[in-house]
């Protein structure tokens, strides 16, 4: 469920600065408090955060959960929101709400999962993504 937080627009517009591609406020929002938690990549490009040691992963699976590639695009197109489980490889999971208001026929799923959720999927030690544009689907 997500939560409605309040903020000036001159905070607002401090936070878009930082924003990039499809960055959305709440992706600005995560990366400043993982900076802020002091992820950390350790001399064996391990990743540790509060005491959990992540792998870095050798392979991504992407599924598209009940449907193919192009059915969960064009369910993209309509809904303009789909919902990503992205799993890890020190056993943890987190769910993703993926907002695309600007995402049409000519957008490119993977290259869009790629350079936002996906960026640096390896380092992060993101061995599966799941997407479905129902969040029931995915929890």
């Amino acid at each position: 469920m997500s939560q409605v937080i309040r903020i000036s627009d001159n905070l607002y517009k401090r936070l878009e600065a930082h924003a990039s591609g499809f960055d959305t406020p709440s992706n600005v929002v995560e990366a400043i408090l993982n900076a802020y938690e002091s992820v950390t990549i350790n001399t064996n490009t391990n990743i540790t955060s509060h005491g959990q040691e992540i792998q870095p992963a050798n392979k991504l699976d992407i599924m598209y959960l009940g449907h193919s590639e192009e059915e969960f695009k064009q369910g993209l197109i309509a809904a303009k929101k789909a919902y990503i489980k992205l799993y890890y490889t020190n056993g943890s999971s987190a769910i993703k709400e993926w907002n695309a208001p600007r995402f049409n026929a000519e957008s490119a799923v993977n290259g869009n999962l790629r350079s936002g959720y996906l960026r640096g999927w390896k380092e992060k030690g993101i061995f599966k993504a799941e997407l479905s544009i129902n969040r029931n689907e995915i929890e």
